[in-house]
């Protein structure tokens, strides 16, 4: 199981995007910028903080993966999206039998 201790403090992810993996499945963990579109056309549109997490099967890195066997969720950077993101990619090592 993944734990927040393992995927680092939030300090890290100011300058930094984290990899790892477990048991055949390989993540990553990144801060980004996500734009909300603004109601009114004469607003512009606001850029909200988030951490993008990233899940594929090993034993390949992110760059050389294809797109297609990548599964994407996107959470508040905070310390809750950050524990919201290690239960998102529990659940999704727990939902495949066979991450290799």
């Amino acid at each position: 199981m993944i734990t927040t201790e393992d995927v680092l403090n939030m300090n890290f992810y100011k300058k930094e995007k984290f990899t790892g993996s477990y048991k055949g499945m390989r993540y990553l963990l990144k801060k980004d910028t996500e734009e909300i579109p603004s109601d009114n056309p004469d607003t512009p549109a606001e850029s909200k903080t988030i951490f993008r997490c990233y899940a594929w099967p090993g034993p390949y890195n992110f760059a050389t993966t294809n797109d297609m066997e990548k599964l994407m969720a996107v959470f508040d950077f905070s310390a809750e999206g950050k524990q919201q993101a290690v239960d998102w990619l529990n659940e999704q090592w727990a939902s495949r039998e066979n991450w290799t």
